[in-house]
């Protein structure tokens, strides 16, 4: 693993972790911990991607008497793009938030692009899958509405490297065949 991959890997974990604990918290009896929280994993994206990361500061919580606690996505495959317009752009192919499970039983759901601003990583885009309204059938990704308008999910750039994790379940029929693709 060359060292900029280990970086954006060790970025991508550490952001993960971070939403984890944003939605663990958001049933526990401290607001002001909550919001911290919540500043942190927006202050790890760009401006703009606040409502794409499905995660807002609240001015009360909800308190439960057996709050879930979350787990971190499971992290499938991270790549490597040279793009036009953001430079060097990488894709953390993940599983859905609070997976249950060995990374084998899910499915890849989201991929987190991210770029590199002011000598920070940050994530620029969100794309997840795109599913046939009649059939929920996988057909592809689609993008975030959240994401800049000139990132586009189906042309992210020339493709230099991937790195693989786990191999996800294939009963969508895609999961596995797109990890298994050199994008």
């Amino acid at each position: 693993m060359d060292k900029i991959m280990k970086k954006v890997k060790e970025f991508i974990l550490k952001f993960l972790d971070k939403e984890a604990e944003c939605w663990t918290r958001l049933h526990s009896n401290d607001l002001n911990t909550f919001n911290n929280c919540v500043k942190e994993l927006y202050s790890m994206a760009i401006e703009d991607l606040d409502q794409g990361l499905e995660i807002f500061e609240e001015k009360e919580l909800i308190e439960e008497d057996n709050p879930t606690i979350y787990k971190p996505r499971h992290l499938y495959k991270l790549s490597s793009y040279k793009n036009k317009n953001y430079g060097d752009i990488w894709v953390a192919y993940t599983s859905i938030k609070n997976p249950i499970g060995k990374p084998n039983e899910s499915l890849l759901v989201d991929g987190f692009i991210i770029g590199k601003f002011q000598n920070k990583f940050k994530i620029i885009g969100i794309m997840g899958i795109k599913l046939n309204p009649s059939t929920m059938a996988v057909m592809g990704w689609e993008e975030s509405f959240y994401n800049p308008s000139d990132l586009d999910v189906k042309k992210l750039g020339e493709f230099l490297e991937t790195e693989r994790y786990f191999e996800p379940d294939n009963y969508d029929d895609f999961s596995l065949e797109d990890y298994l693709k050199d994008k």
